[in-house]
Order: C-alpha cells, then structure tokens, then sequence
C-alpha cells in the first residue's frame, strides 16, 4: 500500500514541475503528472482498483476530469474503493472525512475549471506570440490580435522617450508631457515607460517570458540600450542629482567621509547686481569647498589623457569571442525555428509541442539579443580617441558633458586640497592614494 500523487496540466501550458515536488515533499511517491491527455490517471485507477494504494494526495478536485461530472464520476470510484483523499495547499494537508466538510469542496470545482480554461486560453495566446488579456497600453491600440500604434498617445510616448534620452531626468520628462501634452502621469507611470517591453516592439508575458518583435516599436533597439544605460547608472546617484542639469552632479565624492559633495552656487551681494556668481562642489562632512569650475577642468584633464589607455587595456578579445557566441547561438536558433517550420509541412510534429518548442526558442533569442545589446560597444577605442580631444569637451553643453561622463566614469573622488582622481567603469576599483589624484591648477 502506498501514498500516491497526482496532478494534470493542460496541453498549451508549461508543465506543473513546482506542484510536483510539492507533492512529493508531502510524502506521494509516485507521482503520476499528466500533460494534455488523461494517461496516467487511467493507470492511477487501475492501481486503485488493485488495491495498490492507500491514499491519494490532489493539488485540486479539478485535477480528475475535465467536467464537473466526469470529476464527481472520478471521486465516486475512488471513494468506493475505500482510497482517502487529501488536498495538499502551502498551509498543510486537509483530509475530508464527512459529507459536511466536502460540500465547500465541492462548490469549487466549477470555479476551479473555469480558471484553468482561462488559463488554457492564455496560454495558447501565448505560444501563438498574441498580447496578453487586458487593455492596450498607453501609445497602442488593439487592433485584431495585435498592437498598433494610436496616433495621438504615441505622440506623447516618443516626446517623453527623446526628452529623457536628451536630459537623463525622469521627473523633467513627466513634467514636459504635462507642460506640452497635457498628460498627468506618476514618475511611477514614467518608470514603468522606461521599462515596459511594449515600447520596445515586445511581448512580456505573467511567467517571464519576453517574445522580441511582436509589433510596432515606439522605441528603437539603440535608444532602449542608451535608456538602460541611464537608468542602471542614475541608480547610484541620489534621486535629486539625477536630474541636475550640471555634469558633475552626483559623481563626485569626499576621499575622507565617502560623502557625496553637493553643487551650491553664489548669489551675488545686495546691491552688486553686476557682481558674478560662482559654482562650489561642497562636503557638508568634512566642511570644505572647491570651485565647480576647476574640478570639472581637472575630470575633464584625466579623462582625455586616461580613457584611450583604460579602453585598449580592456580584453577586446574576450569581448569579441563573448559576441561570436551569442551571435552564433542566435543563428542557431534561427535554423531551428526553421527547421521546425519544416517539421510542420510534413507533419512530424504535433501542433502542441511545436508551438511549445517555438516559444521556448523565440524566449531564449530574446535573452540572448539583450545580452549582446549589453555588451561594450565593439568602436570603443575609436569613441575614446574621440573624448581624449579636448576642444571636443569645450563645445559641448552641461548636459552632454553630463551624459558622457556618467557613460564612462564611475565617481570622481576628491581632498580638501583640491587633489582629483577620476574612477571609471570599467576599471576594478583601488583604493585612494596621493599619487592617484591631479592637484587642481
């Protein structure tokens, strides 16, 4: 006699492995997992009728027929053949013994069928690369079974993308919609723009799943990259510093405390209107003051005699071998997407497991096309000859000067004697010395 499990999974939808394990921690051994057809719960019951096992254990009723009376036809044959049934939940086991204790039971099967039809119907949307249920996002509509763009909220969309791509500030991004569209978001809302899939051509579905290409992209595949930039970089500066508009703004640090320096300007006294106002990077800790000016001079000093060394010290070969692998398994997948077009014109390939092996593959090909986005630019050589010129820096404003030091440099340290060293991204992080820093002129 033996404590026996088992559970179904519809055919579109993934299989239960996590229910399975559960069952199994609760003692069921075997387990019989159906998947699509009603195979092993044929052999559970020629079992039962043998007189082979002792109890069963269920995740839900539902589990034994596909109708409410083909479920009551079940636990009939099962109950009269003397088996106890238990229903195994995160807060332990239940085991009805009397009729008044079954009927709440059995009220739920019908709810019960009809969220795994719902279910069922997702996942078939799914596999087929439809968009989830629900309303369309804020710049789409939903025409058929796809998403298109509205004319009038992708307007809004993309005005908000470029002014976050030109500035890096969300919160001046949701403030110029407003001002010019007159659209009233959260910064939250703002966010979830910034990193919702749609925007991007994508389907990102409840289990994770991301399906590249699926429609229309308000965002192109270079402005999602340079997004993700921002946003990974803005995440370890103070919220406020993100948005500042000068390009020191949230870098610069204090060598002794480790406290971030703030940016303070001078107004001049009353009664000097023409008198001229000066910009000092701060410690509120170590309580001294440099001019905004002479470290932005300095940074930009090291920056143009470091970054070409610190680019061709990076292993470009071990980048362009990491490059190759994905690309190549990208086109293998491609092939194999392909190859199972072919499986199905000749029929060797049932439609279920078909469109379960495609949406496994367009899966991992999303996975592997984010990977190569992130990598290093394969011209970062070139693009640090270009920052070590220094007229370069001398034409651009504040904010760009901002966007290309918080690309490459990861903080800027400095001492009460105005002493400066650069630190950037891609270098492994030593610490402070007297002959790391370039005393300010």
């Amino acid at each position: 006699m033996s404590t026996c499990g088992y559970l179904y999974t519809p055919s579109y939808a993934p299989l239960d492995i996590q229910g399975a394990a559960c069952l199994q921690r609760r003692g069921a051994n075997p387990v019989f997992q159906d998947w699509g057809s009603r195979v092993y719960l044929e052999q559970l019951l020629q079992q039962i009728t043998a007189g082979s096992v002792q109890e069963l254990l269920l995740l839900h009723l539902s589990d034994l027929g596909d109708s409410s009376d083909e479920i009551h036809e079940c636990l009939l044959k099962i109950q009269q053949a003397g088996i106890r049934i238990s229903l195994v939940s995160e807060s332990g086991i239940q085991t009805p013994t009397d009729p008044e204790a079954w009927l709440p039971l059995l009220a739920e099967i019908p709810h019960q069928l009809q969220s795994r039809r719902l279910c069922c119907r997702q996942a078939k949307n799914r596999l087929a690369g439809k968009p989830p249920p629900g309303p369309a996002p804020f710049g789409y509509r939903r025409e058929g079974e796809r998403y298109l763009p509205d004319r009038k909220q992708a307007g809004v969309v993309k005005d908000f993308f470029q002014h976050f791509l030109l500035y890096g500030s969300l919160r001046q991004a949701v403030r110029f919609i407003a001002e010019k569209h007159h659209k009233y978001i959260s910064v939250a809302t703002g966010r979830n723009w910034l990193i919702n899939p749609v925007y991007r051509g994508d389907l990102a579905y409840a289990d994770g799943t991301t399906l590249r290409d699926t429609h229309p992209a308000l965002l192109s595949r270079t402005e999602a990259a340079q997004i993700d930039r921002w946003l990974k970089r803005n995440r370890g500066i103070p919220r406020r510093s993100a948005s500042a508009p000068r390009a020191l703004a949230g870098l610069v640090q204090c060598r002794v405390c480790g406290g971030s320096l703030r940016i303070v300007q001078t107004t001049p006294r009353q009664g000097k209107h023409n008198s001229p106002s000066y910009l000092y990077l701060r410690c509120q800790t170590c309580h001294y003051s440099l001019r905004y000016a002479e470290v932005l001079e300095a940074v930009i000093q090291q920056v143009c005699e470091q970054l070409p060394q610190r680019a061709q010290q990076l292993d470009t070969d071990a980048l362009t071998r990491s490059r190759q692998e994905i690309q190549s398994q990208l086109q293998a997948n491609t092939d194999l997407l392909q190859h199972l077009e072919q499986l199905q014109q000749s029929g060797l390939m049932d439609e279920q497991c078909l469109a379960q092996r495609r949406y496994q593959l367009r899966a991992e090909n999303a996975l592997l096309a984010q990977k190569l986005e992130q990598l290093p630019p394969p011209n970062l050589p070139q693009i640090a000859q270009t920052l070590s010129i220094q007229p370069f820096w001398e034409d651009l404003t504040e904010t760009e000067r901002r966007a290309y030091l918080r690309e490459f440099l990861r903080s800027i340290e400095v001492d009460a004697s105005g002493d400066v060293r650069v630190i950037f991204v891609f270098d492994p992080y030593v610490p402070c010395t007297a002959k790391n820093f370039l005393p300010l002129m």
